[in-house]
């Protein structure tokens, strides 16, 4: 069995173009830190099918059960994003990963994303859709974004959670 804890990333930190603008926010740093692990990308914006480069969303209406809306032709998009995150969770539970690192602010992927409501200039937080799904699915596996591990300390954390994670995983295994 190979020693490398695989690790599931954001694609646009792993420096794939699948941000809304066509762009991505790769960490070469971390991707440095990470070299001995195996980085499994994923998008979830991009593997639902909405397109590169595609309009800018966000979450709103209630933090506890938030829509994911698209800006300025206001299409709702979150029946599509749960479809793919219910499918996305499935796989995951069968690829044994020792953690996960999103990206900050994500509608998405963002461990605190903001919740804009009905009245003008009133925000909440809450997770974005994959990242809320993924701690309620995986509530053990250690999830973080790129922010968290700018700190050696948090990034060291980091690393040493998901390797026990993935030897728990290997336990159970047996």
């Amino acid at each position: 069995m190979d020693n490398k804890i695989p690790i599931g990333i954001s694609a646009c930190l792993f420096g794939q173009n699948t941000r809304y603008d066509g762009g991505n926010r790769h960490e070469p740093l971390l991707m440095e830190a990470l070299n001995l692990f195996i980085l499994m990308p994923l998008c979830p914006e991009a593997e639902c099918g909405l397109g590169i480069p595609r309009e800018p969303m966000r979450l709103e209406g209630d933090p506890e059960n938030p829509r994911l809306m698209t800006i300025n032709t206001r299409c709702d998009l979150t029946g599509r994003m749960w479809t793919w995150i219910n499918q996305r969770l499935n796989a995951l539970a069968n690829e044994n990963i020792g953690g996960l690192i999103l990206k900050a602010r994500s509608p998405s992927c963002g461990k605190q994303v903001a919740v804009h409501g009905k009245e003008a200039g009133k925000i909440a937080h809450s997770p974005g859709l994959f990242a809320r799904a993924c701690q309620e699915r995986f509530p053990d596996l250690p999830i973080v974004d790129e922010e968290e591990l700018r700190d050696p300390a948090r990034l060291a954390d980091f690393l040493k959670r998901a390797a026990a994670h993935t030897r728990n995983i290997q336990e159970k295994q047996r």
